[in-house]
C-alpha cells in the first residue's frame, strides 16, 4: 500500500496530522465513498488506523454507519465546512520564510 504524504514548504515529505487524516474521511464520505474498504482505501489509511479513525468520528458523532454504509451526521457536515474554511484561508497565506 502506497503511503500518501505532503510536501512542506522545503521540498521534504511529512506524514499526515490527525486532523488531515480526518478531514480526509470527511471529504471521502461527503463526496459519495461510504462502504468500510472503499473508505479505507480512498483515505490512504492501513486498517488498523482506518478504525482508530473511523470508530472516533462515530464515537463523536461526526459520521453513522446505515447498513453498512457510512454517512456525516450534521454535526460531520459542520465539521468539515469549518475544516473547509480552515483549509482555504491556510492555503491562501504565503508560506513562511525561515
Amino acid at each position: 500500500m502506497q503511503v500518501k504524504q505532503q510536501l512542506n514548504y522545503r521540498g521534504k515529505s511529512m506524514k499526515r496530522s490527525r486532523m488531515e487524516i480526518i478531514f480526509e474521511i470527511l471529504k471521502n464520505v461527503d463526496a459519495g465513498i461510504t462502504m468500510k474498504t472503499r473508505l479505507m482505501y480512498a483515505s490512504n489509511l492501513d486498517w488498523r488506523s482506518f478504525s482508530r479513525y473511523i470508530n472516533f468520528l462515530e464515537e463523536e458523532g461526526f459520521i453513522v454507519c446505515v447498513d453498512g454504509s457510512y454517512r456525516l451526521t450534521d454535526k460531520g457536515k459542520l465539521l468539515l465546512q469549518k475544516m473547509k474554511e480552515v483549509a482555504e484561508i491556510l492555503s491562501s497565506q504565503a508560506a513562511p520564510k525561515i
